[in-house]
């Protein structure tokens, strides 16, 4: 176990920081390490943490791209960018021991979708993911292309802003990290983003996140909604005798674990860009205190519910076409007049929509998390109307299907209509196919998965 006891000074000093500021930092940190109660409401402790929160943001671009120049990265520089961690009487000397050991092993994810803001940074930098959107919903392209319009940058100044490594790195934490690391955490108004013992609500290693636990949850959910980040896309080959098919091919969203302590999580955003079969982007805090499993669920309803209204655009809530969102939509408007639904089920409904704050997207999440965790498995929560609903647009796969709700009488007509529509598609699927086959021609990668996909 190395000796951190000097970490404040040694990150500061690589991050290039003068020695002069690098004296009043530290003792910024210490004075704030030092408080019996460090979310307190007091004008000195606001203004100290305000401070500190200021400097968090500067220091982590400075230590970022010093990283970048290839020399050997001491622990507590990782330690810093995976945690936030800053300070060993701040974070505490048996959280930073467990912080180090879990820095040492922390690697990569094999199947490249879950990694450290850390990671997630170096392929902002290096061109392979494109920064994130800001709190306007606004990208980094669109952003360039208002400045040029505006007369703030030239079109040449453009062109090398999209590949400028150091502008798309800035771009990402100005705008998504700094209010997505605030969002992990229940205490907004007094969150400081370096690490601290003092915040967390329960024992750290137990909190802590790995690639293989989220992946692993992740299957879990698709093993239930198999369709969850399936895409529909249209393939041509006239080559083989496809002029236009409708596939369907799965993207994995990117997975972001922010360096710091908290109970929350944000969809972020539901594809990159303009294009819908990009990835969708995930945001966890690396130290999540509440149950993974119902956060993930409750991150790839609102995933549903944003690619929907994604697809559908201005008609998203328009019955006359029918989607997951407009029939949602329609089921809440008029559940008080629905002779479907008995005075009981409405009052139920009615309590739901306040707890949800009249939210469409709320109420959808909460029901969706109960036919992930409990439909699923034969115990019934819902009502007809809104199973019918989540079973036509999130239907269960076939090991569901034909296991835990097969002879249950709610679900017979469901999985009945269900199977000759899915039945129908084979059929055409199959004509395709065959005539690819009669023609010699090898069958395509893109309708292999695609037939897969249809035996779900």
């Amino acid at each position: 176990m190395p000796d951190f006891s000097n970490s404040c000074m040694n990150i500061l000093e690589y991050a290039g920081i003068a020695p002069d500021n690098r004296e009043k930092i530290f003792g910024k940190i210490r004075t704030f390490a030092g408080l019996s109660d460090q979310g307190a409401s007091d004008d000195a402790t606001r203004r100290l943490r305000k401070e500190l929160t200021a400097y968090y943001y500067d220091i982590y671009k400075l230590v970022f791209f010093r990283t970048l120049e290839g020399d050997r990265i001491p622990d507590e520089i990782f330690m810093f960018l995976y945690f936030g961690y800053i300070d060993e009487e701040l974070a505490g000397e048996e959280n930073t021991k467990i912080l180090y050991e879990y820095a040492r092993t922390m690697g990569q994810d094999e199947q490249m979708h879950v990694m450290t803001f850390y990671q997630w940074l170096r392929l902002v930098y290096s061109g392979r993911k494109d920064p994130s959107i800001d709190d306007f919903s606004t990208d980094y392209i669109t952003t360039l292309r208002k400045q040029k319009r505006d007369g703030q940058i030239t079109e040449e100044q453009e062109r090398a802003a999209l590949s400028d490594g150091v502008a798309r790195v800035n771009f990402e934490v100005d705008n998504m990290f700094r209010s997505a690391n605030r969002m992990m955490t229940p205490r907004v108004t007094t969150f400081v983003p370096f690490f601290s013992g003092q915040v967390l609500t329960r024992p750290l290693e137990r909190s802590l996140l790995s690639y293989d636990i989220i992946n692993k949850t992740i299957a879990l959910i698709k093993g239930i909604d198999f369709s969850l980040f399936y895409r529909q896309t249209v393939y041509t080959e006239p080559e083989i005798g496809v002029d236009k098919a409708f596939i369907q091919v799965e993207v994995l969203p990117d997975v972001i674990l922010m360096p710091v302590a908290g109970t929350r999580y944000a969809m972020w955003q539901e594809i990159t860009g303009a294009k819908r079969t990009t990835p969708g982007r995930f945001i966890l805090p690396i130290a999540e205190e509440e149950d993974l499993s119902g956060i993930i669920i409750k991150m790839c309803a609102e995933f549903r519910w944003e690619m929907c209204k994604r697809i559908q655009g201005a008609r998203w809530n328009d019955l006359s076409e029918r989607s997951l969102t407009s029939d949602y939509v329609d089921y809440i408007d008029t559940y008080r007049r629905n002779r479907e639904l008995s005075p009981e089920t409405k009052e139920k409904i009615k309590a739901a929509l306040v707890k949800a704050r009249n939210s469409y997207k709320e109420m959808f999440v909460a029901d969706y998390l109960t036919y992930i965790q409990y439909e699923s498995s034969g115990a019934l929560r819902h009502n007809k109307v809104v199973r019918a609903i989540l079973f036509n647009y999130c239907p269960f796969s076939k090991i569901i299907r034909e296991g835990a709700v097969a002879t249950n009488p709610q679900y017979t007509q469901l999985i009945e209509r269900y199977h000759n529509k899915s039945a129908h598609e084979q059929h055409l699927f199959d004509i395709v196919i065959g005539r690819i086959e009669k023609s010699g021609n090898r069958v395509p990668d893109e309708l292999i998965t695609h037939g897969e996909f249809l035996r779900l």
